[in-house]
C-alpha cells in the first residue's frame, strides 16, 4: 500500500448560507478546477462595489473640475455608464444564477444545474430526504477522512459522480411519483396502471437505496482505517513518550540516594542545638507539652510512636543524635 497524495481539490458538500438560508450543496462533480477558480475570482468582483466605485469617481471627477467643460461631461458620461451597466446586469442576469457565502468568500455565483440543495427533495417524502441527507454525509465523511490519503485519488470523485448521478434520478422521478399518487387518488387500487406506475417508483427508490448501502460501506471501511491510523500515531507517540521516562535504574538510585537525607539534617540539628544550648526540639518533649496538647480533652491519653519514644531517650543520654550506618 502506498502513501498517495490527497486529490483535495474544491469540497464536493458546502455548507454554506445562500440568499434564502442556510444550505448544504452538493456540487456537480463536472465542473472543472478552471471553472471553480473562475466563480471564485469572480466572486471577488461585486458589480454592486464596482457601480459605487465609479459613481464616487465620477463625482469626484466633477467636483475637482468644476467650471470647465471637459469635467462636467466626463462626469455626466461616467454616471450614465454606471446607469447603463446596473440596468443591463439587472436585465441579462441568468434566471438560475445564485449565490452563497462559503469559508470567507463573498457571494459565490452557481447556476442551477451546477449544484444541489439538500432540501431541493424536501417534497419529495421522508425516504428521499433521509436517502439524500445519507448520501451527502458519506461524501462529505470520506472527503474529510484522513483515510482519503491512502486511497486511490479517482476514487473519492468517483463516489462523488455516483452520489450525483443518485440525485439525478431521484430528481428525474418527480414527474413519475407525481403521476404516480395521481393515478392511485383516481382508479381503483387494483388497476394495471396503479399497480405500474408504483412499481415503477418502487424500483427507482430500491436502485437508489442499494447506491445508499454502498457509500455506507465505503464510509465504514475508511473509519474503521481511520481508527487503524489513530491506533498506530497513539503508540508511536507512547512509545516516544515512554522512552523519556527515567528507567527504574535510575529511579531506584535517586531514592537511595535521598534515603540519608533526614538522618544527616537530624544529626547536624540535633549537633547545633547542643552546642548554642537552644533548649529541647518539639518532639523531644513529653506529649503533654507538645503544642496544641493543652486542648485535648481531660482524661485523653496519648500514644507516642516508637520513634518518637527512641528520639526522647536519646536526648535523656545529653549525647547528640549520630545516625548509624546500615550494615
Amino acid at each position: 500500500m502506498h502513501n498517495h497524495q490527497s486529490p483535495a481539490t474544491v469540497p464536493p458538500v458546502l455548507d454554506c448560507m445562500l440568499p434564502d438560508g442556510y444550505a448544504t450543496v452538493l456540487l456537480n462533480p463536472a465542473m472543472t478546477p478552471r471553472q471553480w477558480r473562475r466563480r471564485r475570482a469572480l466572486s471577488f468582483v461585486r458589480p454592486t462595489t464596482i457601480l459605487k466605485g465609479l459613481f464616487a469617481a465620477g463625482l469626484a471627477i466633477q467636483v475637482s473640475c468644476g467650471g470647465h467643460g471637459f469635467g462636467e461631461k466626463f462626469g455626466i458620461g461616467l454616471v450614465t455608464l454606471i446607469v447603463v451597466l446596473g440596468v443591463f446586469r439587472l436585465l441579462c442576469r441568468p434566471p438560475g444564477e445564485t449565490s452563497f457565502e462559503y469559508e470567507g468568500v463573498p457571494r459565490l455565483r452557481l447556476r442551477w444545474g451546477e449544484f444541489y440543495r439538500r432540501r431541493d427533495f424536501d417534497d419529495l417524502g421522508a425516504d428521499s430526504r433521509e436517502l439524500v441527507a445519507e448520501l451527502l454525509t458519506g461524501v462529505q465523511t470520506l472527503h474529510r477522512s484522513p483515510a482519503l490519503v491512502w486511497l486511490d485519488p479517482a476514487l473519492p470523485r468517483e463516489i462523488h459522480t455516483v452520489v450525483w448521478r443518485t440525485l439525478c434520478c431521484l430528481d428525474r422521478s418527480r414527474e413519475a411519483r407525481a403521476l404516480a399518487d395521481e393515478v392511485a387518488a383516481e382508479l381503483d387500487t387494483t388497476d394495471d396502471l396503479v399497480t405500474a406506475t408504483r412499481r415503477a417508483v418502487d424500483d427507482v427508490d430500491t436502485s437508489l437505496r442499494k447506491v445508499a448501502q454502498h457509500v455506507r460501506g465505503c464510509v465504514v471501511l475508511c473509519r474503521a482505517w481511520e481508527q487503524k491510523l489513530r491506533r498506530h500515531d497513539l503508540a508511536a507517540r507512547v512509545s516516544h513518550t515512554l522512552a523519556t521516562i527515567p528507567g527504574q535504574d535510575h529511579l531506584t538510585r535517586l531514592s537511595q540516594d535521598s534515603d540519608a537525607l533526614p538522618r544527616n539534617v537530624f544529626a547536624h540539628v540535633t549537633a547545633a542545638r547542643d552546642i548554642t544550648h537552644s533548649g529541647p526540639l518539639p518532639w523531644e518533649q513529653p506529649p503533654s507539652e507538645w503544642p496544641g496538647a493543652g486542648h485535648l480533652p481531660v482524661g485523653r491519653t496519648i500514644n507516642t510512636p516508637n520513634h518518637e519514644e527512641a528520639a526522647v531517650n536519646a536526648k535523656s543520654t545529653g549525647k547528640p543524635y549520630r545516625p548509624t550506618t546500615s550494615s
